[in-house]
């Protein structure tokens, strides 16, 4: 049995988006698992909030655990405290620092995110989110679907969290990185990629799902071959 069909792993989805946005990956991966997104707590943290869900995960042994978008910053936050094998990020980056301009700038704004009306926009978003404009513009139409599969309460803590994302986890397993040359959401200009998508955009596992598959084969195997180095 190859690296990648034996090695439990875990994704975490986008901003608040369900599990499909993994349905290619899932199968490609039959051990693949995606969890819910647990509703935060009152006061919960970034920090707070991984750390439960590494202990809902914990009983699921080491694993490979990452996420695309802000689902892989989360992944790094959990990692702090789950001890994974490696870290996979699909379309999300590393520290703050990588964070486009816009979303440092609107730091200062996180107190409105509380007015987004989220479920009208979401109502207004359909008609991109179909098959049909998948057809015509799949970058667009991917973001919609993920933005409109997401829980409105979820999104909007999720969005509060990334603005007030300031520090850089301290993980110490290997973090493989793919990122999308045509991502406008977290441009790749701004982080260093171990891989790229040549024509992939920010909803990569949806659009490109072989490449993506190829990637978290390799990296799989990365893992597994660090693992089995004499230390």
């Amino acid at each position: 049995m190859s690296a990648h069909e034996s090695q439990p792993l875990i994704l975490f989805s986008g901003l608040a988006a369900d599990a499909s946005i993994f349905a290619p990956q899932k199968i490609a991966f039959p051990q693949l698992v995606v969890p819910r997104w647990p509703i935060s707590q009152v006061n919960d943290t970034l920090d707070s909030y991984c750390k439960r869900i590494a202990d809902e995960l914990r009983p699921l042994g080491r694993c490979v655990i990452g996420g695309a978008s802000f689902g892989g910053i989360v992944a790094l936050g959990v990692a702090q405290y789950l001890d994974p094998l490696g870290v996979l990020l699909i379309g999300s980056v590393r520290s703050p620092t990588e964070l486009p301009y816009y979303l440092r700038m609107a730091r200062r704004l996180g107190p409105l995110v509380r007015f987004i009306p989220v479920s009208l926009l979401q109502f207004l978003m359909l008609p991109i989110a179909s098959a049909f404009f998948g057809q015509v513009a799949p970058h667009f139409s991917g973001l919609a679907r993920q933005f409109c599969n997401s829980d409105s309460y979820i999104f909007k803590w999720s969005i509060r969290q990334l603005l007030e994302w300031q520090y850089s986890p301290n993980i110490s397993c290997p973090i493989l990185q793919l990122h999308g040359k045509r991502d406008f959401v977290l441009p790749l200009r701004y982080t260093s990629p171990d891989k790229t998508v040549v024509r992939g955009g920010h909803v990569i596992s949806l659009t490109h799902p072989n490449e993506v598959n190829d990637f978290i084969r390799w990296a799989l195997n990365q893992i597994v071959t660090e693992q089995d180095v004499p230390q």
